[in-house]
């Protein structure tokens, strides 16, 4: 297929939105950017349970996006994806993300787990280093 050329980079692509993506759940809960995760109350307390899901997703995001040690932060993205879902959303109907109101954290789970085995694609620091 003519389109296996550009998987690639495709991966790449999709590693940096995603890792967009998920800093941007850490700028809503510390500086509410661009929405509020706390319904306008202030940011959320660093020492939470949801400051420290924000200190994963802001530094573990960002080398996501950069493609700097791929693996263990989509790995730990992944894990923490997970986490969320069963603490969260699993014991509202555990086989059902979109009625339990899951379905963002189990896609999460999934795509960082690909990240895990596939690699960064094209644009990572990592094809870099390991090129050194």
């Amino acid at each position: 297929m003519f389109l296996n050329k550009y998987s690639n980079y495709f991966l790449g692509l999709l590693r940096i939105v995603s890792g967009y993506a998920f800093v941007l759940h850490a700028t809503a809960k510390f500086w509410e950017f661009p929405v509020s995760m706390t319904g306008g109350n202030g940011a959320v307390e660093l020492a939470s349970l949801m400051g420290v899901g924000g200190i994963i997703e802001l530094i573990f995001g960002i080398l996501l996006i950069l493609g700097l040690f791929t693996r263990v932060s989509a790995f730990l993205l992944s894990g923490q994806m997970a986490v969320a879902y069963f603490m969260f959303h699993a014991p509202k109907g555990f086989l059902f993300p979109l009625a339990n109101g899951g379905e963002t954290a189990f896609l999460y789970c999934f795509i960082f787990l690909y990240f895990v085995f596939a690699g960064a694609g094209a644009f990572a620091l990592d094809n870099k280093i390991s090129k050194k």
